[in-house]
């Protein structure tokens, strides 16, 4: 989970950029400065807009790490006061007029600063073409939104809650309709798409979405059967302290290629993220748990992922929108390709299990075999909670959540309908029905707090890191058997050269066929699931007591 303060509301394809202040003496200075040009002053303008931000970014994850227990209000103020600051910023008429010169001068410019400018003009629109009094609202919506679902998550109680989803859902609908005539979105809902996920059309979204879920509720059902016919892990017994589990994230940090003298990790028992900014990145982990460790290995290797993607962006852009990382389905998909698609090979489990019997000094358990740690880490098991879910089933949570939150704001499903169509989509997709809303609909904090459009990014990222990873290994072979040593630095390597350094010079299409060949698409990430939960190719023909005797077609066929 990334956790920049306030930064999506800024810059929609989560551009993150940082200002770097400098001092010339009178002396060095010209007798007579030549004027700059408009889209210099827009630089300048969104490095101090984002400067700002980064300082927010590290006092909103210092708060969750040290800050004294009643100091919170005055966090509050001093990181709203800041999100003030900013807003001012961007929404100074000065910086509109700027937008419109520099782009009727635009051929004057190279083309990775035509790009930065088209950057620049999506920001603006998601913050300062808002009316004021929608933005106010688009900000209380997000503080009681939270408020509101934490009280009543538990209870699971739909009648308190409903009008309140129905008025985010009709707030964020406004938003979406504005941003759709600024931007010259597809649709209201692709408008709020882009605010998480750049430059994705919803049309390539719902070709892929739709291919993986004519699949997906089979592959699930043939995992689960396979499951059941195998051995059972061994489960992990005793306890596994909190300290020496923290030690174990670090080493794992460390040989993924996380730069200490530039960020931070802290164990903490709270939901795992990472923010602050690219020169201070810092990630928490949690390893509350002491009854396993598998847990906080898979948190660490994730927030990790993330903090890979922000330190390694690149230094000549990385004070300007460009330069930074792209949105949120691209984050997925770094944290994912580390956390999913590296940590879970097999010979990644041969190098967990020695470091973990050194750690824990448990040279003879046999719990902590790679074998068993691969079994245990691979569980299939359909659950009513997005969060608790496995890798298999994961995908069918965020399909019904897309579907469902397009339908609501296309109005083609009403808010009343909401708990039931959930329970039939989750009857459909897993095969289980919520006993209540707070195990249902009510469950994510995201449609309470207006961040409409997001979901898909967690499966989109899924979908970009299987694609690249098999890229990455077709280039370097060498890759899974490096993962076995604990040695990340090749997939590092590869992920640096064909993703983050390219910062948001591309769109998420121009950068999947610059580093796969391909455009986005769903065939690898279901080629992927197939290949570790059923022991074969997606395209391969299912044995006879599958669900289908004719071999898949390929998405978007």
């Amino acid at each position: 989970m990334v956790n920049f303060t306030k930064l999506m509301n800024y810059f929609p394809n989560g551009a993150k950029i940082a200002y770097t202040p400098f001092f010339i003496s009178e002396r060095a200075l010209p007798m007579t400065a030549t004027p700059k040009t408009a889209y210099e002053k827009l630089q300048e303008r969104f490095a101090k807009i984002i400067d700002v931000n980064n300082a927010a970014a590290i006092l909103s994850k210092e708060a969750e790490v040290s800050m004294p227990k009643n100091s919170a209000d005055d966090r509050t103020r001093q990181i709203m006061a800041l999100a003030d600051v900013t807003h001012s910023l961007i929404k100074d008429p000065q910086v509109e007029q700027w937008l419109d010169e520099a782009e009727r001068d635009s051929t004057k410019l190279s083309a990775i600063d035509r790009r930065n400018l088209t950057l620049m003009r999506r920001s603006w629109v998601s913050e300062a073409a808002l009316p004021d009094d929608l933005a106010t609202e688009i900000a209380r919506i997000g503080t009681e939104g939270e408020k509101l679902h934490t009280e009543l998550r538990k209870t699971g109680d739909w009648s308190k809650m409903k009008d309140w989803y129905a008025h985010s859902f009709d707030v964020m609908r406004t938003v979406g309709q504005l941003r759709k005539e600024e931007l010259g979105s597809a649709s209201v809902y692709e408008a709020l798409l882009n605010s998480f996920s750049p430059d994705i059309a919803d049309a390539t979204v719902a070709r892929e979405f739709t291919a993986m879920e004519k699949v997906l509720p089979g592959m699930i059902r043939e995992a689960v059967e396979l499951q059941e016919k195998s051995p059972k892990p061994i489960p992990l017994t005793g306890t596994f302290p909190q300290a020496q589990q923290a030690e174990l994230s670090r080493r794992l940090a460390e040989h993924m290629g996380y730069d200490f003298t530039r960020g931070r990790m802290d164990a903490i028992d709270a939901h795992p993220s990472t923010g602050g900014s690219a020169s201070d990145v810092r990630f928490t982990t949690d390893c509350s748990d002491e009854t396993s460790f598998l847990s906080s290995v898979c948190s660490t290797v994730h927030e990790c992922g993330h903090a890979l993607y922000e330190q390694d962006t690149p230094l000549e852009y990385r004070y300007q929108p460009v330069g930074a990382s792209m949105g949120m389905a691209v984050h997925e998909s770094q944290s994912g390709i580390m956390e999913r698609n590296a940590a879970h090979t097999p010979e990644f489990f041969q190098f967990l299990e020695k470091q973990a019997r050194e750690v824990f000094n448990r040279p003879d358990d046999p719990a902590l075999s790679a074998k068993n740690l691969e079994l245990l880490a691979k569980k299939v098991d359909p659950s009513f909670i997005r969060i608790e879910a496995d890798e298999l089933t994961y995908p069918a949570h965020i399909l019904l959540r897309y579907k469902l939150e397009k339908a609501l704001i296309e109005g083609t499903l009403s808010i009343d309908d909401l708990p039931q169509a959930w329970n039939d989509g989750m009857k459909t997709l897993l095969g289980i029905t919520p006993p209540t809303a707070a195990q249902g609909c009510m469950q994510d904090t995201h449609w309470p707090i207006g961040a409409i459009g997001y979901f898909p990014a967690y499966a989109l990222g899924n979908m970009i890191a299987a694609q690249l990873f098999d890229a990455a290994c077709k280039a370097h072979p060498e890759i899974p058997a490096e993962l076995g040593k604990g040695n990340f630095k090749p997939l590092k390597q590869w992920l640096s050269d064909n993703v983050h350094s390219k910062g948001s010079m591309l769109t998420t299409d121009e950068l999947m066929t610059a580093a796969t060949g391909e455009k986005l698409n769903s065939k690898y990430y279901l080629d992927h699931l197939s290949k570790r939960y059923l022991g074969r190719s997606y395209n391969q023909q299912a044995p006879a007591n599958g669900n289908s005797q004719q071999k898949t077609k390929k998405p978007g066929a």
